[in-house]
């Protein structure tokens, strides 16, 4: 699907707003800017030919790594939190292949968006206007031979351009795979009998691994990790339940350091007696999946490599990213993928061993970098722009006009359903429907000092890193728009949300299609362990209210 013209109504100084980028974080921030800004002339650049995003089709077999419940916008959300009993076989509770960009490309005809996107445009460059108070874009035109740039003006902009913009490349002397071969849309057939090394342990790179490594490519696949990895199955084997749907607000309200305390003794224990685990919290109506073709050896090999990346992670549970792709734990446990440490220099051909000191020389015909990706905000603005200028990493410290959305990067969560909450909130500030903070430079400053101190480990000068549910419950108090017992006045209907999977549906309790959906979401943790942080929640309180008599003192 393409985007056609503009053609706005246009006004005498009407005002303007440019939204760079027409993925998923674009489209989401489009249809929330047409329902506040009704007097606004609205334009979306996307310089691809589709509004599919970076992950509406990404190659042949994709599986997305959160559920479809959790991931769809809560303005326009066709899926439920039900499980189909097949025990995981058909992965139908995310979205698979191109059912994404499908979902994307609906909601951009249900709210009519097509008109205000250009596809096919490119914004090269964009600067403040110091003489009108507001930002010049240059934009070039791709539909046009001769691809000429024009200059435009606007009064506000927000920048969708996302976290996957560009990969980091690495100094390297082997060949390397781009991420187009390895996203080729006829798969990797073209890739055989290669000795592959894949740099990284996130999502993407572990995913990369698992495709190279498939049986009937016959390559030698290796992993090199710096440090554990933080590894949370797609399908949880407490209810043989996606792992979303276990994360509820009750175990969300319980104090974060408290979480990370438990939870991380609790997946420790849970991959070492995984069996018991499945015994004690059989799956409900869902096929058991411990029936796996892989045999029991390799199975052992994979709890083993699982115990071990988790216990090697650099820090707790909820302060360091989730990687969800767990499908290569079973190429690892096969024999198909061997996880290495880093390398010795920058030639790429010696190794360490991933829990010694030993070397592991592998000479690789191919390297796959995948350390990460960098934003372009500073190649946009030639540096005056940068992540860390951006209060709550959405909203500019010192330029009231300018806005970031999709640049959250979530520990474990999405990043679509941050950035709807993200959208909402600063469109409600453009309309000034919400006060912009009258300390937003104290407050940024502040914040910036809290997430050095829990994310010590992680790059925050590229990233801005959030726990989804309470990073989106902290603006939606902003708005106004957070569930509590008083504002939904039903202490049944309050509880039951707290049980039910935590979705950003809850933000729209006053609407009645979305109160229902997830007014209809089953229970699936296991009453036991909702007895469990029932009786964790008086020692919650004190440990909070303790914090708060040391944070007074002087």
């Amino acid at each position: 699907m393409t985007g056609t013209e503009p053609q706005p109504e246009v006004k005498t100084n009407q005002k303007r707003l440019a939204i760079i980028g027409g993925g998923s974080s674009g489209l989401i921030s489009l249809k929330n800017a047409l329902d506040s800004l009704n007097e606004w002339e609205i334009i979306c650049y996307e310089k691809s030919d589709r509004i599919i995003g970076c992950w509406g089709n990404p190659y042949p077999g994709f599986v997305s790594t959160s559920t479809k419940y959790t991931t769809q916008f809560s303005c326009f959300a066709p899926f439920d939190a039900h499980v189909n009993p097949d025990g995981g076989t058909s992965r139908s509770e995310f979205f698979r292949n191109d059912e994404y960009g499908q979902y994307l490309e609906q909601f951009a005809e249900k709210f009519s968006l097509q008109g205000n996107i250009l596809t096919q445009h490119r914004v090269d460059r964009i600067s403040r206007n110091v003489d009108r108070d507001g930002w010049e874009l240059l934009i070039t035109d791709l539909r046009e031979e001769t691809s000429e740039s024009s200059t435009e003006y606007f009064d506000c902009v927000i920048l969708c351009t996302g976290l996957t913009a560009q990969p980091v490349q690495i100094d390297c002397q082997i060949k390397m795979l781009p991420v187009s071969e390895l996203n080729h849309p006829d798969g990797l057939g073209h890739i055989t009998d290669q000795r592959i090394v894949v740099i990284g342990g996130g999502e993407s790179a572990v995913d990369y691994a698992n495709r190279l490594a498939q049986p009937e490519l016959n390559n030698k696949v290796f992993l090199s990790l710096r440090s554990g990895i933080r590894v949370s199955p797609r399908y949880h084997p407490i209810r043989g339940v996606p792992s979303d749907f276990l994360r509820n607000r009750l175990m969300l309200s319980i104090h974060e350091n408290i979480r990370n305390w438990i939870g991380q003794r609790f997946v420790e224990l849970r991959i070492r007696y995984q069996e018991t685990f499945r015994r004690l919290f059989p799956a409900k109506e869902v096929d058991d999946l411990s029936s796996s073709e892989i045999d029991q050896n390799a199975r052992e090999i994979r709890k083993e490599w699982a115990f071990k990346l988790t216990k090697a992670a650099k820090d707790d549970l909820f302060n360091m990213f989730h990687n969800k792709s767990d499908d290569f734990l079973d190429a690892v446990g096969a024999g198909r993928i061997t996880i290495v440490g880093p390398p010795d220099d920058n030639q790429f051909n010696v190794f360490r061993s991933f829990d010694s000191d030993q070397e592991v020389r592998i000479e690789p015909t191919l390297v796959v970098p995948a350390v990460g990706f960098q934003e372009r905000l500073g190649e946009l603005s030639e540096g005056h722009i940068q992540l860390s200028d951006f209060y709550l990493g959405c909203v500019h410290a010192t330029y009231p006009d300018l806005f970031l959305v999709g640049f959250a990067r979530p520990i474990i969560g999405n990043i679509p359903s941050i950035s709807e909450v993200q959208a909402r909130y600063i469109c409600g500030l453009i309309a000034v429907t919400f006060p912009r903070p009258a300390d937003i430079e104290t407050l940024h400053r502040a914040d910036a000092i809290s997430r050095k101190v829990r994310f010590k480990h992680l790059r925050l000068e590229s990233i801005y890193p959030v726990e989804m549910f309470p990073y989106c419950d902290q603006l939606a108090r902003l708005m106004n728009t957070f569930p509590t017992m008083t504002s939904i006045g039903s202490l049944p209907v309050w509880y039951r949300m707290q049980l039910t999977p935590a979705t950003t549906l809850h933000y729209d309790y006053r609407d009645k299609p979305a109160f229902e959906e997830f007014g209809s979401a089953p229970v699936y943790m296991p009453k036991s362990l909702i007895l469990i942080l029932l009786l964790i929640k008086p020692f919650d309180l004190v440990y909070r209210a303790f914090r708060r008599l040391f944070q007074r003192k002087p």
